[in-house]
């Protein structure tokens, strides 16, 4: 019963851990005893453009953005990750993002998986790096069609591809089965900072779409979108695989 247990109790951390979820059980439960935990709070900063990275880092719970700040003090928004992301750089492999500021956006329970412990793991598993690769590949294919829809697209645009985006990774059914659910803490602020416009212009293209009755707002911090937004995917369907649970 007791190592019925355990194992039950590995593979309840392997199903909120993408990475290593993916991976064979020999080597995805042996990277589990490698793996170091951390519980933060909200607003934590938890990495600065002067720190090295030299670690794989797994989102259990929670979620953090990714940012830069100008010579003004503006802060502009790469990324927001949540459940079952993983970033960090290992070697000359980056997940990204290096060289930003890292922040949690809610408590958040954060895995570490240390260099060494990785090369490791990966002379022993070789599917590691294979999934690192695979990895590198979708995120910057990702970052390249983010920075496409940004260049080109008008607010409303930009907006929409972003609230897309969020749902391929973090979106769930709601009760009602018109909407969806993006399952992430977001503010006008957050979104506007996502995709280099105002606040305002945020507020004022939401409450159009909102009356369109594309999205709505249950509650602060959460967003639902119409199943119509929804089945328009902005992404290839190998992406969006990568965050489906």
């Amino acid at each position: 019963m007791g190592v019925r247990l355990m194992i039950y109790s590995k593979l309840w951390y392997l199903s909120k851990i993408g990475f290593l979820e993916a991976l064979p059980s020999p080597a995805s439960i042996e990277a589990l005893e490698h793996i170091e935990h951390s519980y933060l709070e909200k607003n934590t900063v938890i990495q600065r453009p002067e720190d090295p990275v030299n670690e794989l880092y797994f989102i259990k719970s929670g979620s953090i953005r990714f940012y830069t700040v100008d010579e003004d003090g503006k802060q502009f928004t790469y990324s927001m990750l949540g459940p079952g992301s993983t970033y960090g750089k290992i070697g000359s492999f980056s997940l990204g993002l290096e060289e930003l500021y890292v922040e949690t956006l809610e408590k958040t329970h954060l895995c570490t998986l240390k260099e060494d412990s990785f090369e490791y793991l990966s002379e022993k598993y070789p599917i590691l790096l294979q999934r690192i690769v695979y990895l590198l590949g979708e995120r910057l294919h990702e970052r390249e069609e983010m920075m496409k829809h940004l260049a080109l697209g008008d607010v409303r645009k930009r907006l929409i591809y972003l609230l897309q985006t969020l749902f391929n990774r973090y979106g769930k059914p709601t009760k009602n089965d018109e909407f969806y659910c993006i399952e992430f803490p977001l503010t006008q602020q957050e979104l506007s900072n996502m995709i280099g416009v105002s606040r305002e212009a945020v507020s004022s293209t939401l409450k159009k779409l909102s009356n369109e009755g594309l999205v709505r707002f249950p509650k602060r911090k959460k967003i639902e979108i119409h199943k119509d937004l929804a089945e328009i995917d902005p992404l290839p369907d190998y992406i969006r695989d990568m965050y489906t649970p």
